[in-house]
């Protein structure tokens, strides 16, 4: 039985994941104490309760960003479980499950859902004890903290406009004030979303906004869990997030001794051309927070990342930290200047971002991949993560979400006319392929 997808388990709540595939989960995973957090959905609290008549001792952050919980694991030396569909919309919910400050590895998750085939637990309310911990959040600054040159933000006296839309609104605006920020906060209700979860340029036109009329120096906005961030320049316009990306990876490498910098196949070509023109070195893995963080953990790597916002500092926990984030931008900013400025050393060429709706995502992709191949496109095929063809002047990958039930098309060409006749070529296979 496939439980876990790209980053977890994720669902509809109530079909795909409910009160009794939590406590199930729960019952199996781990020892005797379990550090739980949750994200701002509705149906969070009733999987905690399923989550918590499991006997085992847990330990109860509440609300907090993913990046707190696994924080948390490696405080209390226990396994943890955060109740998150992360950007998924609100009608989803799911669980990540984390030891050592990182999410379990591909091999855990395996021998995890072979046992939850294999083991059948009768649900029982048995005696819970739960205990609290109301300074986790103030651990987790403390740690950010001491990773950031505080003293240089706090001169700046930065206007920052964070948009936290879920678990973040318990650190990152708080965070922002003790960095000496004047913060305008917006979305940060204690329950339920007010903005699609997902962080991008669609969903974040009143941010931009906001920035702009607030000539506010920069603006964050994170995901319902708070382990992505993307950033609004002092302009009102959202940074595309390759050059996000880019921008943390000269900052990161610049200060590490191990070179090597940890990205996905859908790393664009100014992501590896910023790595190697720094010299660095980039590794390519398949597309996952996850599997990032474990070669990172394997290798002792200082820094990996993926272009949609998520950002994994080796020197705090394995797992992509968006108010880490945040600070490291502030950092950035404090020491080169305007967004508006910083970003013009960025080249980024044309690129194409599309999703396509499909149930049986999976299978489909198997058609897909047979038909593209016919057409005998001359170039690099990788198929560690779908298809990728990399040719002379761009590179297309077409892949299955681990997330959602929707196929996935990136495309990235140094020049506009090839990339359009390029995607539409292969939007034409994708599409014939879903309707048939």
């Amino acid at each position: 039985m496939k439980l876990f997808g790209t980053s977890g388990i994720r669902g509809i709540y109530g079909k795909e994941v409910t009160e009794e595939l939590v406590y199930k989960i729960a019952s199996i995973f781990g020892e005797e104490t379990l550090v739980v957090g949750r994200d701002t959905r509705e149906s969070g609290l009733k999987l905690f309760e399923a989550l918590s008549q499991t006997g085992k001792k847990i330990i109860d952050l509440g609300v907090v960003p993913t990046p707190t919980l696994a924080f948390a694991t490696v405080k209390y030396e226990c396994v943890g479980i955060m109740i998150t569909a992360s950007h998924n919309p609100p009608e989803y919910n799911g669980l990540k499950l984390f030891l050592e400050g990182g999410e379990i590895s591909r091999e855990k998750e395996a021998e995890i859902e072979q046992q939850y085939a294999l083991t059948k637990i009768k649900k029982e309310t048995n005696q819970t004890k739960i205990t609290k911990d109301e300074q986790i959040i103030e651990e987790h600054k403390n740690m950010i903290k001491k990773l950031i040159d505080v003293e240089k933000i706090k001169q700046k006296k930065f206007k920052v406009v964070i948009d936290c839309n879920g678990a973040a609104y318990s650190l990152t605006p708080y965070l922002l004030m003790e960095l000496g920020c004047k913060v305008i906060s917006v979305n940060a209700e204690k329950s339920g979303f007010n903005r699609p979860s997902e962080p991008n340029k669609q969903n974040l036109k009143h941010l931009e906004t906001i920035v702009k009329a607030t000539n506010a120096d920069i603006g964050f906005a994170h995901d319902g869990d708070g382990d992505r961030v993307v950033v609004i320049d002092e302009t009102g316009e959202m940074l595309p997030l390759d050059v996000q990306l880019a921008i943390m990876i000269e900052h990161e490498i610049s200060t590490s001794k191990n070179k090597k910098i940890v990205s996905t196949v859908e790393a664009s070509l100014l992501i590896r051309e910023t790595i190697e023109k720094n010299g660095g070195e980039p590794i390519i893995t398949r597309v996952s927070s996850v599997d990032i963080c474990h070669i990172m953990k394997e290798d002792k790597i200082n820094f990996g990342g993926e272009p949609c916002g998520e950002y994994i500092f080796g020197n705090a926990t394995y797992t992509p930290d968006g108010p880490l984030a945040v600070a490291k931008f502030l950092e950035i900013l404090s020491k080169k200047g305007k967004l508006s400025k910083i970003k013009k050393a960025y080249k980024s060429y044309p690129i194409l971002r599309d999703k396509f709706k499909c149930i049986d995502n999976n299978e489909k992709m198997k058609n897909i991949i047979e038909k593209i191949k016919q057409k005998k496109i001359q170039g690099k095929i990788t198929t560690i993560d779908g298809l990728r063809v990399d040719e002379k002047d761009g590179w297309f990958l077409i892949r299955a979400s681990g997330t959602e039930p929707i196929i996935r098309l990136t495309a990235e060409y140094k020049n506009k006319e090839k990339l359009d006749k390029r995607t539409d070529e292969l939007k034409k296979i994708i599409v014939s392929e879903i309707d048939e």
